[in-house]
């Protein structure tokens, strides 16, 4: 993902900060004064998070 697009919560619309320590991400919301699941910030960003292809095509 690329670092320029923001993230909306998921609850009230409003831009989330994405914390990072030891290669994981945390995602909190100012607004909400709460941390986001990865899951339900993923789901209310779809075009952010693309969902990988089960059956890639074939190119020969």
């Amino acid at each position: 993902m690329s670092d320029n697009k923001q993230l909306l919560c998921p609850d009230c619309g409003k831009e989330i900060e994405i914390l990072a320590a030891c290669g994981a991400k945390s995602y909190f919301c100012n607004h909400c004064n709460e941390l986001k699941s990865s899951a339900r910030v993923r789901a209310g960003n779809p075009a952010l998070f693309p969902e990988p292809s089960l059956f890639p095509e074939h190119k020969d």
